[in-house]
């Protein structure tokens, strides 16, 4: 009697609760997220691994300056309580912290200000993440591309570590992925009016916050509108068709993208100077400068190789001696970038050992090595699906993000953390290479 009665209580819940498989996966990526918080919060309250993990369950080795934005964190969290709302949209700190601040007022009583307090939110972007990946995989390819995908990035073990910190990746990365959909959606559907508008306001609003959160990384926004501009008009010209219900909200975030910076402060720690737009429209507030566009580009990638010369980790800088003056010095370098873009860290680092120990250097080389396997998956499916609009989107998105890297970033620690948005684009290609490769191979196998 007892086990029918289950029967028919699993029966009931079955047709009453419908839950599909990407919610059931979903579901289950969201448990082992949490059970990983917590055990790195254990293992480094108990300092069970003293040299891996602080008190606050924050990475001593991988995610050093989350020390430095929990202590920002704990006192905005302080600021709202004692102060109230105004002071604390005031203060000046990064966004992903005035975030984080909020959970931390709220459950920091409870737990803590630690990464427990900030699981919410992290929690949050890090399903943002995965759903994200789905919809890219599906939109473009198919439903089992898209789940293998996220399923991948679900599991890249670094990313899950960087996942659990009090950073600023998880956000930036959840924005410039939801942007990507929303640019991805636009270029392979023909919306409603109502769908139309909805992808306008939501591509506005993630422009905005990936400008205020991450706005050194504001150029690769705009070559990704700009490459979806380009194939969106080819795609009216293949369908000799004029799509407006497609093309103002494309117009729409072209205006949003060259209005933001000039409108709003992109957010930095106190005393960090704030990322300059080189295509930023001039406005009262910021006239335009007396250099064109390409010297102000220019500008800034001599900059930023200049500032990341002087991170931490020098025992991982690649080629830092190389100065980038002007566009020739550019252009000569661009196969090293490529180079350091898409292969470092290189074997020979895999193995030495750095300012993070042994282990670390192994876990990335171990994750380089995948990568390199999955570059490969990837360049099968740009074969097979070399018609395919929206692929080509994705693919050249990916591909100018490696090759801006590589120019910009001369130390291979810093590199691989930037790199993770422009790692998880390759992978949705990837998946649909194995996808392809597996079909090819069973097909050869049935006929022979």
């Amino acid at each position: 009697m007892e086990t029918e009665l289950r029967v028919l209580v699993s029966l009931w819940f079955k047709k009453t609760v419908k839950v599909s498989a990407p919610v059931r996966y979903l579901l289950l990526a969201g448990a082992l997220h949490v059970a990983l918080t917590i055990a790195i919060f254990f293992t480094g309250h108990f300092q069970l691994l003293p040299g891996a993990f602080d008190r606050h369950g924050i990475g001593l080795t991988f995610a050093i300056d989350g020390t430095t934005y929990r202590t920002l964190i704990s006192d905005l969290a302080g600021e709202w309580q004692l102060n109230g709302t105004k002071a604390w949209l005031n203060a000046k700190a990064p966004l992903h912290a005035h975030l984080y601040s909020v959970s931390f007022a709220v459950f920091g009583r409870m737990v803590g200000h630690n990464i427990l307090a900030a699981e919410p939110f992290n929690l949050f972007y890090y399903l943002a993440i995965l759903s994200c990946i789905y919809v890219l995989g599906r939109e473009i390819f198919n439903a089992r591309a898209g789940l293998l995908a996220a399923a991948i990035v679900a599991m890249w073990p670094s990313f899950l570590l960087h996942s659990t910190q009090l950073l600023r990746d998880p956000l930036s990365i959840a924005t410039l992925l939801g942007l990507m959909v929303v640019l991805i959606l636009l270029l392979t559907r023909v919306p409603d009016w109502t769908m139309a508008i909805s992808l306008a306001t939501a591509g506005a609003l993630l422009l905005t916050v990936f400008w205020i959160a991450r706005g050194n990384m504001w150029n690769l926004v705009l070559v990704a509108i700009a490459i979806t501009f380009v194939l969106l008009v080819i795609r009216m010209a293949r369908q000799k068709r004029f799509m407006a219900r497609n093309a103002l909200p494309m117009l729409a975030i072209v205006v949003v993208a060259l209005l933001v910076p000039a409108r709003f402060g992109s957010s930095t720690l106190p005393g960090v100077r704030q990322p300059a737009n080189p295509f930023a429209i001039p406005s009262a507030s910021q006239p335009a400068p007396a250099e064109g566009i390409w010297a102000r580009a220019i500008q800034q990638i001599s900059n930023r190789r200049a500032g990341f010369r002087a991170y931490a980790a020098r025992g991982s800088n690649i080629k830092d001696d190389v100065q980038l003056n002007d566009m020739r010095d550019i252009l000569e370098f661009l196969p090293s970038a490529a180079v350091i873009g898409f292969l470092s860290p290189f074997p020979r680092m895999w193995v030495e050992s750095g300012t993070s120990g042994h282990a670390t250097r192994l876990l990335s080389g171990a994750e380089t090595l995948v990568m390199y396997l999955l570059y490969v998956a990837a360049g099968f499916c740009v074969w097979k699906e070399r018609r395919n609009l929206s692929m080509w989107l994705l693919f050249l998105v990916a591909t100018i993000g490696m090759l801006a890297l590589g120019l910009v970033v001369v130390n291979a620690a810093a590199l691989y953390r930037v790199r993770y948005v422009l790692w998880m684009l390759f992978i949705v290609l990837a998946a649909r290479g194995i996808q392809d490769f597996l079909t090819t191979k069973s097909l050869r196998h049935k006929f022979q």
